[in-house]
């Protein structure tokens, strides 16, 4: 085996290439299908500390879709 590497020694670097570029693949696509199952909410819920108003403030935040009660 190594006599075949000694007479064609790039392959064994285009060799290494190729598993590098699989493993980069291979983690792209195995973290892409993790954020799929565990979704991150859009907005904080509206009872959430940070969704309150402030102290001095007498006006609510503006309602909309993202914070509007569910059923």
């Amino acid at each position: 085996m190594s006599k075949f590497f000694e007479a064609h020694p790039m392959l064994l670097f285009a060799l290494e290439a190729g598993v590098a570029l699989f493993l980069l693949i291979f983690i792209v696509v195995w973290t892409m299908g993790t954020a799929k199952k565990h979704p991150r909410p859009t907005r904080a819920p509206s009872e959430h500390p940070s969704r309150r108003p402030a102290q001095g403030d007498t006006q609510a935040p503006p309602q909309d879709q993202d914070s509007a009660p569910r059923p």
